[in-house]
């Protein structure tokens, strides 16, 4: 089924109404889905035990052959199949693709909640236009609540003891309406949604009601969480620390880079200028003894043209590629900012030091420039780290072990599960966020085009082997200990747990590097991966030391390290004073001269302030199944792993449990002698890019 019609067809197709759906129990009989379509998850009577084999061992080749000639069928390439045109994605999603029911209830909890919330404060903000526009989408929400919670009503026992569930096929079909209802309940809710922007389109149409001006300042924003926490990142979000901590702890912690022998040349930072903000020491001596640091967001490339572009919903709005500098002191300490320059033309851009305590002329214009910075932040996380390097990239590996893999190869028994609703996800992104006039048309500054060309580049110029943590941190020379880098630090802390999970298994299965040599579905997956899926850098694969570095690279991938940029959102990017990904006014000009006013009116509008809420605390909000769980998508959510050699008490599972708890036990810990970092608490990484 094509990606664009997948979500208007699958819960339509069982012919079955919400209302019918919600009669059914976990323990009623229900009548067999009415189409020739496999179960949600696999065969009704759930999964059995697989015997993991390596091809050239398995008794049975023939039927292994025929499975995964079934397979190349159903999950087939292209680059033209969703909004990111030049990816290799799957041109097609299947049943089995569905998140699991758990997935489902889990979301609309939470969308439930935050729309509701954007209709309460804009009720209020608006209480005029209350009546006409938004009520009837208080009365839809409101009706819409009594099927949620009949949903609830039958989903809470299957989750509570999943083991109780029945397994006979009648039970089953009951499972796959309520999924079907679940389903239609998130699609209402996209309605709801819909029919929120469109009131908003409406409010625009009235003269200055849709800019939140400079009356209040920013407690306009606050007011827009109206039934929800505040993030707490608003009460701190002007402080200069708290922006350099963003480079090392913040949203996209991937930036930063040492300065190597000297600045850019783009960059005219001189030594009176350094001197001027880093009491007590000199820009030579930050550079030769590895203290300085830069960001640069040139590679936006045409998604920061500096330049208004100018959207019919949103008016006129503003992103460019800044660079600014940061220093440890020269005694040690936490990362300090030094300098900022709003583009790349030094000629056209001036330099902003950071101003000492008390100098009131510069202060204005220096949280204007970082405004700035954590604009292009926002835009490079969002194509890049998190779309471009997380999403899509793990897609490429979920559509070729999908299509070369048999389900009994131990790589596809180990790695399925850290795809469980990946291809599902992305096209929910995808439609939900690049398609024209939807939320990141209304978040962000630049033409779609331009944003989609970004996404899809980022993805094709990731490289495999270099972006693994260890030489990735090297690559960017932030591998010294005088940097206080707490991503840094967790993230190697769970690459190291799994990449020994990653051995432990690997080795069981493939005792000598011929045994990589001679599995001839591992070699066709690697061509596959490089000459289809085109992931940079990737290539066959020689020996068990580099299989268990591609295998860790790719559970890293789809969990720790789209944990690291996904949570950050909803913490730290919803509040848009903080983070926006678009400014209403061009960056600054001058170091003095401005006041809290034009600060303000840099900041974006309630549409889009309302879409980059609603958008981020969708993503950030949703922890579904931590790392280390192997179960499968089928009630009762059996063990996808089943062999004693990996299962057994003692064995690499349970080390790669105990490994995990311990290296909670070690972040938290370091969080009592730092400023906390939670996204890579191994509890909060969700096993797969399933959000």
């Amino acid at each position: 089924m094509d990606r664009r019609k997948f979500f208007k067809t699958s819960a339509t197709a069982v012919g079955a109404s919400v209302a019918g759906t919600l009669t059914l129990s976990a323990g009623t009989a229900g009548a067999a889905p009415p189409f020739d379509l496999p179960m949600p998850f696999g065969d009704p009577l759930g999964p059995g035990p697989v015997n993991p084999l390596l091809p050239q061992q398995d008794p049975n080749p023939a039927a292994r052959v025929a499975e995964l000639g079934r397979l190349q069928a159903k999950y087939v390439w292209s680059e033209d199949s969703n909004y990111v045109h030049g990816v290799p994605m799957a041109a097609s999603l299947s049943i089995e693709d569905l998140p699991t029911l758990e997935w489902f209830t889990t979301s609309i909890d939470q969308q439930y909640q935050v729309i509701s919330n954007i209709i309460v404060a804009l009720s209020r903000h608006f209480n005029n236009l209350a009546g006409d526009l938004l009520q009837p989408l208080v009365d839809q929400l409101g009706g819409l609540k009594n099927t949620i919670d009949g949903v609830f009503k039958i989903v809470a026992p299957v989750l509570e003891s999943p083991a109780a569930y029945p397994l006979d096929p009648a039970a089953r079909s009951a499972e796959y309406l309520t999924v079907q209802t679940a389903e239609t309940v998130l699609r209402t809710l996209d309605q709801i949604r819909d029919g929120l922007f469109a009131a908003l389109r409406k409010i625009f149409d009235s003269p200055g009601l849709g800019n939140f001006g400079t009356v209040d300042g920013v407690q306009r924003y606050v007011q827009l969480w109206a039934t929800m926490p505040v993030p707490a990142i608003a009460e701190t979000f002007h402080d200069d620390m708290v922006f350099a901590r963003m480079r090392v702890a913040g949203p996209n912690p991937m930036v930063l880079r040492q300065v190597n022998g000297a600045l850019p040349q783009n960059f005219p930072l001189d030594d009176k200028g350094y001197r001027s903000v880093m009491a007590g020491d000199s820009l030579g001596a930050a550079i030769s003894q590895g203290r300085l640091y830069m960001i640069d967001y040139a590679e936006l490339g045409p998604s920061a043209s500096e330049s208004a572009t100018y959207k019919l919903l949103t008016g006129p709005g503003y992103n460019t590629a800044p660079m600014a500098a940061f220093a440890v002191p020269a005694g040690g300490g936490e990362l300090q900012p030094v300098a900022i320059q709003c583009g790349q033309d030094p000629a056209k851009h001036v330099m902003f030091l950071r101003p000492g305590p008390g100098d009131a002329d510069r202060y204005w214009s220096w949280q204007m420039a970082k405004t700035v910075v954590q604009t292009a932040d926002f835009n490079h996380h969002e194509w890049f780290s998190h779309l471009g390097r997380t999403h899509l990239v793990s897609e490429a590996f979920c559509v070729a072990t999908r299509r070369h893999l048999a389900a009994n190869h131990p790589l596809c028994v180990l790695l399925t599960p850290h795809f469980e609703g990946s291809l599902f996800i992305n096209q929910l992104a995808t439609y939900l966020i690049l398609a024209p006039e939807t939320t990141g048309d209304l978040i962000l500054a630049a033409e779609l085009g331009d944003l989609v060309a970004t996404a899809g580049q980022a993805r094709l110029d990731w490289d495999f082997y270099e972006k693994m943590p260890t030489n990735e941190f090297a690559e960017r020379g932030v591998d010294g200990a005088q940097l206080r880098y707490p991503y840094r630090d967790d993230a190697l802390l769970i690459w190291d747990a799994i990449h020994t999970w990653a051995d432990d298994y690997v080795r069981t299965y493939y005792p000598a590097d011929s045994d990589v040599r001679e599995d001839f579905e591992l070699v066709a997956w690697a061509d596959e991966i490089a000459q289809v899926g085109k992931i940079k850098g990737f290539r066959r694969i020689d020996s068990v030391d580099q299989l268990v570095d591609v295998v860790a690279m790719i559970i890293f991938t789809a969990s720790a390290q789209h944990s690291a940029v996904n949570f950050p959102q909803k913490d730290l990017m919803e509040f848009m004073p903080f983070y926006c990904g678009m400014t209403a006014a061009p960056a600054p000009s001058a170091t003095t001269g401005n006041g809290e006013a034009d600060w303000i009116r840099m900041l974006p509008s309630l549409l889009t302030s309302v879409a980059q809420l609603y958008v981020l605390d969708t993503l950030g909000s949703l922890h579904y199944r931590p790392l280390g769980d192997y179960r499968t998508n089928t009630v009762p959510f059996p063990n996808a792993i089943n062999d004693p050699r990996i299962v057994g008490p003692g064995g690499p599972l349970d080390k790669f449990r105990a490994t995990l708890r311990q290296a909670e036990n070690t972040i938290n810990d370091r969080n009592s002698q730092r400023e906390p970092y939670t996204y890579l608490l191994p509890s909060g990484i969700p096993n797969s890019t399933n959000v």
